[in-house]
């Protein structure tokens, strides 16, 4: 939109004339290998150091490796990387077929499993789980339970009473929702039975409801103790008598008369309770038929009564969404402990738990097909994998498919160095070459580095890689305690060390932070290692990097590190400068500002020493106007280099 500042003069901005290459990463490393803990096949972008540790455990002994073979790597090489200054880690976990979730299955009373938990991932940290259920001291809340058809009950019960209880009706026909007030058939615990004015035991509540099932009366003696017992559930080692309801009985031997309009209890003669004697009751109350709007609630089986007309309709689509407390004398509580982390669920069954448990940190809960819908037994107290449970096993072993399913993870996302952890190049060389060549492919261009087979200078120098885009490194570390590791951790902290330093700088003689090294090369067997392409570290005033190169070649055009940084630095800088003008490149005008904006990036590589000169040209034919398309061609050298290399890239 144009703006006049004086008459007959007017400021056209352009928004081409605002745009800049947007920042570069260029220390992005991309770490794959084995753990103990943490998800397969997923990318984690870490914040650091701890964060790996808490994602994937620490690492094992490399020595004496959990399953006796094969160490664990991702955690070893991730502290690498971040120790000599990597900033930016994308850790990647993969493990062989072998790899298990530990495994724990609840069992109901009658050693039926209720449900199967697992831990979250594969490995030995599920090992480390423990379990406990116990009774519930508290109820369980049922949230969001969904009914489509009969409407007769709840699924769970005793149901306890409680201002928080809904239940909603979403009408199929009208789309009208109904929030009921809810009233309840509930349950008496334990009342200790007074007298009324005629001096007869009388019920605090007058509508009771005759369950069987429920109903029991005792008759204590002064020290507490059960004299006589009558209805359900007696204690042990004492005959329960009758109780009964009809008005027109007598009361004989064992029996008491509940008068069921007033709740007036009426005894045999013989066994009226004496002074000192206490009648205790447990008992079910009845209440009136629901009003309009009102849900009637039976606690101790779920049972829903609606008022005429309101009761919900399977035929007309209806839905019934309940959310409710369920007493804690039908429900347990599981308790989930690892470390410092503790997860508690109060569940009446395993499919609750399935739910309630659905975002735990700890496991994942399959309810079993036929019995989850029991509750499970208390006094469990163990941890996973015990028994004839499923020990978790971390797939230590994991091959050549594994780290190249660990790779294609990370083929679509922004990295500039890759590392495959404690793996070698005759391991997994070509599994690393086969990646970088098809992420260069795909412009998302990054560099590899690997350690060097073996352990001896012969073996370093044994190699066949030749690439501008992988670095071999040897040889391996020196712990303080005198073990060693393969060249292949190495590797990862020269990873960090590339990923700390800006692109343009050499890492001949630069520091680099190890404990030691496991072979120190003479003179002769270094100038060796140079000519084979290997970066080698050196003990030379603390320890040094003894050449930065690629295993190219000497004088090809990438066998210096910095020159393959710099070239791919550009190629991403360009894509990121073009991005705001694609879709508009069939325009001469918009071409000239993308041109002005590349060499403004281009210029800026040049004062950053990064390049020592430049030519560009952005073109386009005919036929690429019409499609949108054009043409960049960059000769550029960077400092390092005394070739020019010439970029030719077509954005659309």
């Amino acid at each position: 939109m144009s703006e006049m500042i004086v008459p007959g003069t007017y400021i056209d901005v352009r928004a081409e004339g605002l745009i800049s290459a947007g920042g570069v990463a260029t220390g992005i490393v991309g770490i794959v290998g084995t753990a103990r803990s943490g998800p397969l096949a997923t990318p984690m972008t870490l914040s650091g150091f701890a964060q790996a540790r808490e994602l994937f455990g620490l690492a094992d002994n490399h020595a004496s490796p959990e399953d006796g073979a094969h160490p664990l790597t991702l955690t070893r090489a991730v502290q690498l990387a971040y120790a000599n200054g990597a900033s930016t880690v994308v850790a990647v976990r993969v493990a062989s077929p072998r790899a298990a979730s530990a495994s724990f299955a609840l069992k109901n009373g009658a050693g039926n499993t209720v449900a199967v938990l697992a831990a979250t991932t594969p490995g030995s940290w599920g090992n480390d789980i423990q379990v406990s259920v116990s009774p519930a001291k508290a109820p369980a809340r049922i949230v969001g339970e969904r009914q489509t058809s009969s409407f007769a009950a709840l699924t769970y019960s005793s149901v306890q009473p409680n201002p928080q209880n809904r239940i909603q009706v979403v009408r199929g026909d009208t789309r009208r929702v109904d929030t009921f007030d809810l009233v309840y058939r509930f349950v008496v615990r334990e009342e200790t039975v007074g007298k009324n004015s005629g001096g007869s035991y009388q019920l605090a509540h007058p509508r009771l409801a005759q369950v069987a099932s429920i109903n029991s009366l005792l008759v204590l003696d002064s020290s507490g103790s059960p004299l006589r017992a009558y209805g359900a559930k007696p204690p042990s080692g004492v005959t329960a008598g009758t109780i009964l309801y009809d008005l027109a009985a007598t009361p004989a031997l064992n029996e008491v008369r509940i008068n069921p309009n007033t709740s007036e209890l009426a005894f045999a003669a013989t066994q009226a309770p004496a002074a000192g004697q206490t009648v205790v009751a447990t008992y079910a109350v009845d209440h009136a038929d629901p009003q309009p709007g009102e849900v009637l609630v039976t606690v101790w089986n779920g049972d829903l009564d609606f008022a005429p007309g309101e009761a919900p309709r399977a035929v007309a689509g209806d839905v019934l969404t309940a959310s409710y407390l369920v007493e804690a004398a039908d429900c347990v509580q599981v308790s989930l402990t690892h470390g410092q982390l503790k997860e508690s669920y109060v569940v009446p069954d395993g499919r609750t738990l399935a739910v309630q448990a659905s975002s735990s940190r700890l496991v994942r809960v399959v309810p079993d097909a036929t019995n989850g819908g029991t509750k499970p037994a208390t006094d469990v107290a163990a941890f996973f994998g015990t028994g004839s449970n499923v020990g978790g096993a971390n797939g230590a072993d994991a091959g050549e498919d594994e780290y190249a399913a660990g790779l294609e993870a990370i083929s679509n996302m922004l990295v500039n160095l890759v590392v495959l952890a404690g793996q070698d190049a005759r391991q997994m060389g070509a599994v690393l070459l086969s990646h970088l060549k098809a992420t260069e492919e795909t412009d998302l261009e990054r560099l590899g580095v690997i350690g060097a087979a073996g352990s001896e200078v012969a073996d370093f120098l044994g190699h066949t890689l030749a690439d501008g885009r992988l670095v071999l490194v040897a040889p391996g570390i020196r712990n303080p305690d005198g073990t060693d590791l393969p060249a292949a951790y190495t590797a990862a902290a020269v990873a960090g060390l590339i990923a700390a330093l800006p692109v343009h700088t050499s890492l001949t003689n630069k520091s680099i932070n190890l404990p030691g090294i496991s072979l120190s090369a003479n003179r002769g067997q270094q100038a060796q290692l140079i000519e084979r392409n290997v970066l080698t570290i050196v003990a030379r005033q603390g320890l040094r990097v003894l050449k930065g190169v690629t295993t190219e070649g000497v004088g090809q055009p990438f066998s210096a590190i910095p020159t393959r940084r710099i070239v791919d630095y550009a190629k991403y800088g360009v894509r990121s400068a073009a991005n705001p003008y694609l879709g508009r490149l069939n325009n001469s005008r918009v071409r000239a500002a993308l041109k002005a904006t590349l060499d403004a990036f281009l210029t800026g590589m040049v004062e950053d020493e990064a390049l020592t000169g430049y030519q560009l040209d952005v073109t386009a034919t005919r036929a690429q106007e019409i499609a949108g398309q054009v043409n960049v061609v960059m000769t550029i050298q960077p400092t390092f280099s005394i070739d020019f290399i010439r970029v030719v890239m077509t954005l659309q």
